[in-house]
């Protein structure tokens, strides 16, 4: 296969003996190593002194998937990949090359959608091993979504991919015990980023996905959980009749693909909360002692956070923290409200307009819910009386509430689970008693 003009996905490997996994790329004249550091916890034991098959299969995965970051560089719309892939791995290539760089071809005004050609040899897979017998891996970023798949699946282990201290806390808040990956971008990446390379947005999910494979794999974990709400699949924007969607990773259609792919490795891999609202999940987890813990401020997020280096905490003016207090407000008072989020946007006039921008034609590229899903919590605070006299409430509260009666948008029609799932029963059960008590403390 030639590599002319290709993002090339090269060698990796992993040292059982150190944790540390090395996944290789070349773009041009380029060689980009990302660096894997795996928790000790994953290697006690009579470890192996070569992965097996489904190691090896994961670690493919995670090659693929993670050599989004540097193709971006250049995104020259071709990828070789030097050793054989299943065809349902290179499924997942596929998808994460092109949808889950749809944002990143609208910010550098590339064509949308962004088209990618892969030369590759496809291999059949191999038998696929018994799935692990340590229960669920729940990847946690420290927000309410984890927060709540923690809570319905307690005998579940966390996992924190480059760990911060909101992180550390929701898992000793919820008393789950916790793996930590740390990854390490090549130097170079930066370096050419900062001499024009192109940057934006990668599907993080996606990479989240399939580091949480590999260590589902090597610490005998079974399933993988996530929390990806339904809103997930709500474009973005539409370019040309394109849909360009910051959240792609954890659509459902993405969700389908990634689990034909780990299921090749003895992973299940399933949103805990597909079938839910933004606002049902909140409406959970404001009834829950653990609300005090979460962080989903993407702002508290950032290279000098890793390690709990510096001090997380909401900054209340990005559009994740207006739009998850805007949901937490529909349930909470605002003291309540306050003494969690530690100010209120709300009473802050000035931030009208990014509250605006939630029920917007474009939405904001983020991690925020539904247009009308937005638009009717603003509604719903307007008719409230402990939430009627906000500034922001009064300035919006009309305009939203038109745009709510549009589709017919209310709180309540959000609230209730629908759509498409695929929820192994055991843990749809639980999550229906959740949601239960949550109504009835709420009620």
């Amino acid at each position: 296969m030639s590599e002319a003009g290709a993002f090339v996905v090269a060698g990796r490997s992993l040292d059982l003996t150190t944790g540390e996994a090395a996944f290789t790329y070349r773009l041009g004249d380029d060689e980009f190593t990302e660096r894997l550091t795996l928790d000790p916890a994953l290697l006690t034991g009579a470890a192996p002194a070569q992965p097996g098959a489904a190691v090896e299969a994961a670690l493919d995965l995670v090659h693929l998937v993670m050599g989004t970051s540097y193709y971006k560089l250049a995104a020259p719309g071709r990828v070789t990949v030097e050793r054989p892939v299943t065809a349902a791995q290179l499924a997942v290539a596929q998808a994460a090359y092109t949808h889950g760089l749809g944002e990143f071809a609208a910010v550098n005004h590339l064509p949308v959608p962004h088209r990618v050609r892969f030369d590759a040899e496809v291999r059949e897979p191999g038998p696929v091993p018994a799935g692990g017998g340590r229960g669920a891996l729940l990847p946690v970023g420290g927000g309410k979504d984890s927060a709540l798949a923690i809570v319905v699946i307690p005998d579940g282990t966390a996992l924190a991919i480059n760990p911060t201290r909101a992180q550390r806390d929701v898992a000793r808040a919820a008393g789950v015990p916790l793996v930590e990956v740390r990854r390490r971008l090549d130097p170079l990446l930066a370096e050419r980023t900062a001499r024009g390379g192109l940057n934006g947005h990668v599907p993080v999910t996606a990479i989240n996905s399939s580091i949480a494979t590999l260590v589902a794999v090597l610490g005998g974990h079974d399933p993988v959980v996530f929390a990806n709400e339904r809103s997930a699949d709500e474009e973005t924007l539409t370019i040309d009749g394109a849909s360009v969607n910051h959240q792609y990773s954890k659509s459902y259609e993405f969700e389908r693909l990634f689990a034909a792919a780990a299921a090749e490795v003895g992973a299940g891999y399933f949103s805990l909360t597909r079938q839910l609202s933004e606002l049902a999940t909140v409406a959970a987890v404001a009834a829950l002692p653990l609300k005090a813990d979460i962080l989903s401020c993407n702002r508290s997020y950032t290279q000098e956070h890793l390690g709990g280096r510096a001090e997380q905490r909401w900054c209340l003016h990005c559009d994740k923290c207006l739009f998850t207090f805007l949901c937490f407000a529909v349930f909470l008072t605002p003291d309540e409200a306050q003494a969690v989020f530690g100010g209120n946007p709300l009473a802050d006039v000035a931030l009208a307009d990014g509250f605006r921008r939630l029920w917007a034609t474009e939405k904001p590229f983020d991690c925020v819910g539904e247009r009308a899903e937005s638009a009717a919590a603003m509604a719903h605070l307007a008719a409230s009386r402990s939430w009627g006299d906000a500034p922001v409430v009064r300035a919006l509260g009309a305009e939203a509430a038109a745009a709510a009666e549009v589709t017919g948008a209310t709180v309540a029609r959000f609230l209730p689970p629908r759509g498409e799932h695929a929820i192994p029963e055991r843990y749809l059960e639980s999550l229906r008693r959740v949601l239960a008590d949550a109504r009835s403390a709420v009620a």
